[in-house]
């Protein structure tokens, strides 16, 4: 794509705007906000590109688009680029990605035309700029974008030593952070500034396989110290000054309604500061001064629920699925070799329905102070649960900043946004900011399960 003079290839502005080559980078520039790629550059930071920013102390820090559900993302996709741009592994760190339309996951996005079953529809178009880790799909949607970003990124180290030195950038090379011209060398710190007045060549060339190489090599995770040391912090794991604590309980299933609830014996319990009812009936929360009263103040509480039709259960699911397999029309998958004895009537398989279970439940934190909501969560899904945020608070999602924290697992489960909606109507009725954590019963029943299946040969 050419735009403002600029010809074929990868361009610093296509990297820093509107993408690269690859899958995942190109976007449409009427969909990208005008106001800025987003990523920030601190104090000693530059920022080369919408992924890359090196500091003067020599810090490379990746962006990662990517949530870290344990998977290690936030290795492999920085291991990615920094091989490609010759950096030292021992400076190289990580951030979550803005949100931003440039790290949505086009990936995904593909799928979602072919029927994928959690991205909302109402979004339209709109889904191939959603931001999300889902489907496995973090290196097939980012290995492009974060080898073109280094290798991007190099090309204007490469220059700007070039200049210095009144040599061929082409015939310089980068390693362990330095570019190298036979035995002169200077440290990518010393000419990340100038660099980023360079423009990228349409052509970056890539570094050569006789290289030292970080791909495919077994690396240091990036994440595991501070999950050693006990700083990394999860989204139960943030604290804001004169902050409270919720519990809440929802009904078996989104048409079950609020019945009753037994609000005096909640109040009489000490350390609890209100109730709050969710204005549907759908869900009722008890804040307190810690987590632990919370939890004794919604079990005080004993909400009961009414349901405008029978709840499913094990019993029912079972039988559904045995009169279907009695009953319905068979569609064979595969045909190869002869049933067993017996025939294949007298057997057949099934898994039954089974929660996500991650270890870490749904949790939030909300802090809403004058017209603006701030949310920390455990998300997969930041732009979807900005948004959720924004409509659970009364708000516009460009008054709400969401801080994606590390998540105790995932298996989809992140990509719910229930409790991130409760902590942000929690926040805004009572003013303060509220820390909600589901309980692992509340966990278990509002998972989304997977479905049950039985066949037979």
């Amino acid at each position: 794509m050419a735009r403002g003079g600029e010809t074929g290839g990868v361009s610093r502005r296509t990297l820093l705007v509107g993408g690269g080559a690859g899958v995942g980078l190109v976007l449409a520039w009427a969909f990208w906000p005008r106001g800025g790629a987003g990523l920030h550059a601190g104090a000693g930071e530059t920022a080369l590109n919408a992924y890359l920013k090196i500091g003067s102390d020599g810090r490379v820090v990746v962006a990662v688009p990517q949530a870290e559900l344990g998977q290690g993302v936030w290795t492999s996709l920085p291991q990615i680029l920094a091989d490609a741009l010759g950096a030292d592994w021992r400076t190289v760190g990580v951030e979550p990605a803005p949100l931003a339309a440039v790290y949505a996951n086009a990936v995904l996005g593909a799928a979602a035309d072919e029927g994928s079953h959690w991205l909302p529809r109402a979004l339209g178009a709109a889904r191939e700029q959603v931001m999300a880790t889902a489907g496995s799909t973090s290196i097939r949607a980012f290995e492009a974008p974060m080898r073109e970003a280094g290798t991007a990124a190099r090309a204007l180290l490469m220059k700007a030593a070039a200049r210095r030195w009144d040599a061929d950038w082409r015939s310089l090379r980068t390693g362990a952070g330095f570019v190298t011209d036979g035995k002169r060398r200077i440290a990518f710190a010393e000419l990340a500034e100038a660099a980023a007045d360079e423009s990228v060549p349409s052509d970056p060339p890539e570094r050569s396989a006789g290289e030292e190489r970080l791909y495919g090599r077994s690396l240091p995770r990036l994440d595991l110290p501070s999950k050693v040391d006990g700083t990394a912090q999860y989204g139960a794991d943030v604290r804001l000054p004169g902050m409270i604590y919720a519990s809440v309980r929802a009904g078996p299933s989104d048409s079950s309604r609020l019945d009753r609830a037994d609000e005096r014996a909640a109040a009489r319990v000490p350390g609890v500061i209100g109730v709050h009812r969710d204005e549907g009936g759908g869900w009722i929360a008890v804040v307190a001064i810690n987590g632990w009263v919370a939890e004794r103040g919604i079990e005080a509480l004993a909400p009961a629920w009414t349901s405008p039709g029978p709840e499913a259960d094990s019993a029912r699911i079972e039988a559904a699925i045995a009169q279907g397999l009695e009953s319905g029309t068979a569609a064979r998958v595969v045909d190869r070799g002869d049933s067993p004895a017996g025939g294949p009537a007298s057997f057949a398989y099934g898994a039954g329905a089974a929660a996500n279970a991650p270890l870490e439940p749904l949790t939030a934190t909300a802090r809403w102070s004058g017209e603006r909501l701030e949310i920390w969560a455990p998300v997969q899904a930041p732009g979807l649960a900005r948004a959720a945020a924004a409509r659970a608070a009364g708000v516009g999602e460009g008054d709400v900043t969401l801080y994606p924290t590390l998540a105790g697992g995932g298996y989809g489960r992140k990509l719910e946004t229930r409790a991130v909606e409760q902590a942000a109507a929690l926040a805004r009725r009572t003013g303060r900011p509220v820390q909600l954590v589901w309980s692992r019963l509340e966990e278990t029943v509002q998972d989304g399960f997977r479905p049950p299946a039985a066949g037979r040969p």
